[in-house]
Order: C-alpha cells, then structure tokens, then sequence
C-alpha cells in the first residue's frame, strides 16, 4: 500500500512558489588535457609572428588568472626576470589575408516597356565582379618542463573564414574582429588544455511520471515543480519516495543529479546505471555520465598535485 508520506510530501510541495526552470545546478570540473601536476609555475615566452606578443599576453592573463580548490592554479614569472619556473610556455601566433577577384551572376532588366519604363519585360543573368576573402588564423603553443626538458603539451590550432564580398554584399565581419575572435578562442583552448576548469550547469530534470502510481506521479511532479526554489528539498522529496517504490528511468535519473550535484560520484554512477537499466538513454544519460568521469579525473589530479606541494 502506498505510505502516507507520499501523500504528505505532495501536498507540502505544493506550497513551493516557482522562480526557475526545472533544473539542478550541477558542479563539474574538467581535468587538464597536459600533465602539469608538478608544475606549480609557469612563464609565457613570446610567441613567434606579428601577433605573437598580443596572443602571449592574453595567455599569461588566462594562465594566471586560473582558479581550482579555491585558489590560483599557477604562480605566473615573468620571463625577463630572471627567475625560474617550473614551465615555459612557447608557440606561434600567424595570419594570412588573401583576397581574389570572383564573379557571381544577378538578374538584371535588360528589356523595359516602352509605356512604362518603370516595367521590366525581360531579364537576363549578367556578371557581377565580387571579391573572395580568406583568412587563416594559426597558433601552436608548447609547454616545456624546465627540470627535465620534457614537452609536457603541443597543440596546433586552425581557424579559416571565408566571406565573398560583392557591390550588392558585404562582408558580414571586419578581418579585425575575426582575427580577435579566433585567437582569443585559441588563447582560452590552450588555457583549458593546461589548467583545470571548475564551472556549474544548469541540467535540466526528467519529468516523466511513466511507471509511477498516482500518488506517487503527484510528489515527483510537484518535486519537479520544487527544483525552481529549493533544490535540495526536491532531491530530498525523490529520495522519500524510493523508500516505497521501485525506481523510474526519470526518479533514477533525478537522482543520479542529486548524488552528482552533491559531489557522491560513486552513487551518481549507480543511479544513471539504473536510468539506463530503466530504459533511459541518449545525451542526458551520457553526458551525465561524462561529466562525471571528468570530475572524478579533475579531483584526482587535484590531490595528486597537493600531495606533490606537500613534498617541496
């Protein structure tokens, strides 16, 4: 028979006045893609090319404003002084512009009447001279080990535009903007391979009631509807009803985000392979799941690198 704590805990969150989506602000983290556990220092060279001193100077500020556990991730030394670090950062930064004449073809009046001149009576498709952009934004960056001259991390990155520009067109960006957008992308590419990235998302609750009892289908929506003004009573409210029923695809999968946003990977895990089991499958499982794993790699690392500074 189903309890009276279902009964109860529906009617209490009835009470929950909505503020937001009906989602779970879930914590995540994402390891660095170079082994830099060992380094705790950095120095950003100047890069080779025309941009070179720029794209350095946005990467250093990247670098050394990289924040994990609560704190800096790196002590950025300036390479003219002299000090030693533990890393040096190099690489490239080039751009090429070309341009070359095209054609396009347009309808144009060739024929007008000869009461209304105002009135094509035929067309025909004539040439028009246009112009063919191409821009090609190159970086590659290099990460050395000082100690033991090991290269720790070596990534090229590409971007292209391409825009035909014409007397009746233009182009849709200035070679300017393009230019700052596709290295800045690339300075925050390099900055994410090289340092460990905390962030929070907002993932969105399965909301199905299939499998559930009447009863039970009113607590979990009105769970759902609680999700918008406390988060932590929500999950408290899917917890209780697994006290009487056996798990849906969606309460499985609502609980797999609970256990993830309180940090309990190891249940998270659990509770998305029950999702699956129940039939849930597709992008948020997956991505569930993957969060999860980078999380777990990210802390790792993190304890890795705590127990190397314990050492120095």
């Amino acid at each position: 028979m189903f309890d009276t704590r279902l009964a109860l805990a529906a009617i209490c969150l009835c009470l929950a006045s909505p503020a937001a989506a009906e989602t779970l602000s879930i914590p995540g983290s994402d390891p660095a893609a170079a082994n830099v556990n060992d380094l705790f220092s950095l120095s950003v060279d100047r890069f080779v090319g025309d941009d070179g001193a720029a794209l350095a100077q946005q990467l250093e500020a990247e670098l050394g404003n990289a924040q994990f556990g609560g704190g800096p991730y790196y002590r950025i030394v300036a390479p003219e002084a002299g000090v030693r670090s533990d890393g040096l950062v190099t690489g490239t930064a080039r751009v090429s512009v070309d341009e070359v004449a095209v054609t396009e073809q347009r309808k144009r009046c060739v024929e007008y009447d000869g009461a209304d001149k105002k009135k094509c009576v035929k067309e025909a498709d004539v040439d028009i001279r246009c112009r063919r952009r191409t821009i090609d934004v190159a970086t590659t960056a290099r990460l050395v080990a000082i100690d033991d001259g090991t290269v720790r991390y070596s990534r090229p990155l590409n971007a292209r535009d391409q825009q035909v520009y014409c007397p009746d067109r233009s182009a849709t960006r200035s070679v300017e903007d393009y230019i700052a957008v596709a290295q800045r992308d690339h300075v925050r590419a390099i900055r994410n391979d090289l340092a460990p990235r905390e962030y929070s998302l907002a993932v969105r609750v399965e909301e199905g009631t299939k499998g559930l009892a009447k009863p039970a289908q009113a607590a979990f929506k009105n769970a759902v509807r609680l999700t918008k003004s406390d988060q932590a009573g929500a999950c408290a409210a899917w917890t209780a009803l697994t006290r009487d029923i056996e798990p849906t695809a969606a309460l499985a999968f609502n609980l797999g985000l609970c256990a993830e946003m309180r940090g309990d990977f190891a249940a998270a895990t659990d509770w998305y392979g029950e999702a699956q089991r129940q039939g849930l499958h597709g992008g948020p499982i997956n991505d569930g799941l993957a969060r999860v794993d980078r999380s777990q790699r990210a802390l790792a690392d993190w304890d890795a690198r705590q127990r190397l500074a314990g050492r120095q």
